[in-house]
């Protein structure tokens, strides 16, 4: 059997690291990376076996590709530490690690989110679903620096998908999810600038409508009712922030003050109170001797 390190990312993590590191303790290492926490999460993580480094913010890749050169193993997997790793996923994991495996090759999971309460289908689609890698081997993949957000691995071999479920539970409340769309959509908004997209007036419109009719009608989130109906707005609030910041960026620029054919005033105030009051001073004289 090779070695698998799983590498989990921290910040202030201390109410879901337990749980996360023992979902992942029949792995060859647990490898937590942590962005210098104020809290207990690296005590947490060192109690639990896991080996514990400390690494200020590099950003996403970066942070990624850091933690992936103090790995013990060439096969690493990640996991974030608000996600759970079931019996049934870690029971592939183990199988496809006992038999013959090509270092070329990435292997994706199934990861699906809570929304109150309730965990969620997977509404990516199956595109996303065969290419959203967790486990691969660094001596030939590694990840895409060029992504400011939702990275990816780059790996020259297929895409092997892995059986269960990686199980993503934070329970959000509503202003932590939409600040977190609000956060994310600056990062996806310059990513789609770099590439060329524009912010047409119809793909503004159509791209929430779309994303809306994907989440609820195509994924079935019908059928949990106004918790599905909210979801899908929100992913579509979401894609709509999204394409707005993106024509943002290329249509606009900070006008801190109004242009003069929008306000101009008839008398500048501060310029005609410091006049008067140079005028009522008493004129100065050279002291007498």
């Amino acid at each position: 059997m090779q070695g698998l390190t799983v590498i989990i990312l921290t910040l202030n993590e201390e109410e879901f690291i337990e749980r996360c590191i023992r979902s992942v303790s029949w792995a060859d290492e647990v490898l937590v990376l942590d962005s210098c926490s104020s809290d207990r999460t690296r005590e947490i993580a060192a109690s639990l076996g896991a080996n514990v480094y400390e690494q200020k913010w590099l950003g996403w890749p970066g942070q990624r590709n850091k933690a992936v050169s103090l790995a013990r193993n060439d096969w690493v997997f990640f996991v974030e530490a608000d996600e759970i790793v079931t019996p049934e996923l870690a029971r592939h994991i183990t199988k496809v690690m006992r038999g013959p495996m090509n270092e070329r090759d990435g292997y994706s999971v199934d990861r699906r989110h809570d929304f109150y309460g309730v965990l969620f289908p997977n509404i990516s689609s199956a595109r996303n679903r065969r290419n959203f890698v967790r486990m691969y081997n660094r001596r030939y993949s590694k990840y895409d620096t060029t992504m400011k957000i939702h990275e990816r691995i780059l790996f020259p071999g297929k895409a092997i998908p892995l059986r269960g479920v990686l199980i993503h539970w934070r329970a959000l409340t509503m202003h932590e999810m939409i600040t977190r769309y609000n956060e994310n959509a600056t990062a996806e908004a310059e990513m789609l600038n770099e590439r060329g997209n524009r912010a047409t007036p119809l793909r503004v419109f159509l791209r929430p409508v779309m994303r809306f009719g994907w989440d609820y009608i195509i994924k079935g989130e019908a059928r949990f009712g106004t918790r599905g109906f909210i979801h899908a707005m929100l992913q579509a609030t979401g894609e709509y922030i999204r394409y707005a910041k993106l024509w943002e960026m290329q249509n606009t620029t900070r006008t801190p003050h109004p242009p003069a054919h929008v306000y101009q005033p008839a008398l500048d105030y501060v310029s005609a109170a410091s006049h008067q009051a140079e005028e009522e001073k008493p004129a100065q004289r050279l002291p007498e001797r």
